[in-house]
């Protein structure tokens, strides 16, 4: 597999991102009074998206590995405050970006999904959370496939199959498996969708395809009476988080 060097995989967002702003993104410019920025707003979401391939956990880190190895690309880098808020402030045009690269990949007309859950961890678990800033938000939750108690949110996700996501959700870590998908699995119509254990049920399974059309596969538990034909079982395994 060829990899991707940093300044390559840099240069290569912004063109995609500047190409898209000056067609298309200029549209959801905020008018401000003042001078322009000198950090451009092609150049925030540039950071932005690349923020999703670069292993660091928050601004700060992922500011300064981009200050102490890319400076040349952004030589108008921001400091972390005002990096937070333009980042903030961009928010909307950062998602029409996203649904704009939907539509030109073609996403949109898949009619094979996959829908899972992450936990979102946010504070450690022994510490206290009454002073958190996530108190009456997040809460406590268990991810079976990791057996891990977690403080946060659960992330509901529904993408293609090659791993484009199309409908994402964040709810409290305890909300069940279940009722986390049912906002997501109103946004798609008419779809196959391929999901872990922690979807199985009957009757909620009818229940979703009366009101969306969507059909809900997931792998049996080896206790249950009716099980999948051996070649389906076989074809759900192969996506890799489906072996929960």
């Amino acid at each position: 597999m060829n990899m991707v060097d940093g300044s390559t995989l840099l240069t290569t967002i912004f063109v995609l991102v500047d190409d898209w702003y000056q067609q298309k993104g200029y549209r959801y410019v905020l008018l401000l009074p003042g001078p322009s920025p000198r950090f451009t707003d092609s150049e925030m979401l540039t950071l932005l998206v690349a923020m999703d391939f670069f292993p660091y956990p928050g601004e700060q880190q992922f500011l300064g590995f981009l200050r102490a190895n890319y400076l040349s690309l952004f030589p108008k880098l921001l400091d972390q405050s005002q990096f937070n808020r333009r980042a903030r402030r961009l928010e909307g045009m950062l998602e029409e970006l996203r649904r704009f690269w939907v539509l030109e990949l073609g996403a949109i007309f898949e009619r094979t999904l996959l829908l899972d859950t992450k936990p979102v961890p946010v504070v450690g678990y022994k510490r206290d959370k009454r002073q958190s800033d996530f108190t009456g938000s997040a809460d406590y939750g268990w991810c079976a496939s990791r057996k891990m108690n977690y403080f946060g949110y659960k992330l509901v996700l529904i993408s293609t199959l090659n791993g484009i996501p199309l409908v994402y959700s964040l709810v409290p870590a305890s909300t069940d498996e279940r009722l986390a998908a049912e906002s997501v699995l109103e946004c798609v119509r008419g779809c196959r969708i391929k999901a872990f254990k922690g979807f199985i049920g009957g009757q909620w399974q009818n229940d979703i395809f009366q009101t969306t059309g969507n059909q809900i596969f997931t792998p049996k538990r080896a206790n249950q009476l009716k099980q999948q034909p051996k070649a389906f079982e076989g074809l759900l395994t192969h996506i890799p988080h489906f072996n929960k």
